[in-house]
């Protein structure tokens, strides 16, 4: 016997609590490919569609655009990687999310600041250029400033000066050197932050006396950028 009559669903809600995060929620990405974290309390996401746009370089992703206008919807996924724009700023990332009848979500965004500016490091130059492990002669004290607060420091024996923050040798405090790490708060425009280096620490980090030995300081700052 043939059906009289047919059943259709009226769907007239919008995916619930959509949410967006920029690299995890963080305040400072130091590069422009960014990854973003998205959600919504649905649990059936089944031919969802999502929309993104903001302050995004415009030709990594011809679906991603500026605004919302200009931007495509593409397929749902909780995971989605952009390219912010290279101007260092705050970047806004916007997306709604569409169920599979088009039912749209609210807007919801996020930001994060872009900064990747590498902090300079001032170093003045030591009281002895010249110590042994002898006391009296054991010694050399120096200064560093850096040109914006920053939240670490190391002072690391390297090859060369033109070394980065992940090669070398820490100078440890054993045996009496003074301020070769930290970690905190730190403007040293205000005042700079005094070194003590002890010949015998010196030695342990260059694993032997020698000249010339090239002491270089680091910093991070608060971006999560290391000096050069």
């Amino acid at each position: 016997m043939a059906n009289n009559y047919v059943t259709i669903t009226l769907d007239t809600t919008a995916p619930a609590n959509p949410s967006v995060l920029i690299d995890g929620g963080s305040q400072y990405a130091t590069d422009t490919l960014v990854d973003l974290t998205i959600g919504t309390d649905d649990v059936n996401t089944t031919e969802y569609q999502m929309k993104i746009w903001g302050s995004v370089d415009t030709t990594f992703d011809v679906n991603v655009q500026g605004t919302e206008e200009a931007s495509s919807w593409i397929t749902y996924t909780t995971g989605k990687q952009i390219r912010i724009s290279e101007v260092e700023e705050q970047k806004t990332i916007s997306i709604k999310i569409r169920d599979e009848v088009f039912n749209e979500s609210a807007i919801v965004s996020d930001t994060i600041i872009y900064d990747a500016t590498k902090p300079q490091v001032t170093v003045n130059a030591p009281d002895k250029p010249k110590i042994s492990k002898i006391t009296g002669r054991n010694v050399s004290n120096f200064s560093f400033t850096a040109d914006v607060p920053f939240e670490e420091y190391l002072v690391k024996v390297v090859n060369s000066a033109g070394a980065t923050n992940d090669l070398g040798t820490q100078i440890l405090t054993t045996n009496g050197s003074v301020n070769t790490g930290g970690t905190g708060t730190f403007d040293t425009s205000t005042a700079p932050i005094q070194v003590t280096i002890n010949g015998t620490d010196l030695e342990v980090a260059n694993g032997g006396s020698g000249d010339n030995i090239v002491i270089k300081v680091f910093v991070r700052d608060v971006a999560g950028n290391w000096s050069a």
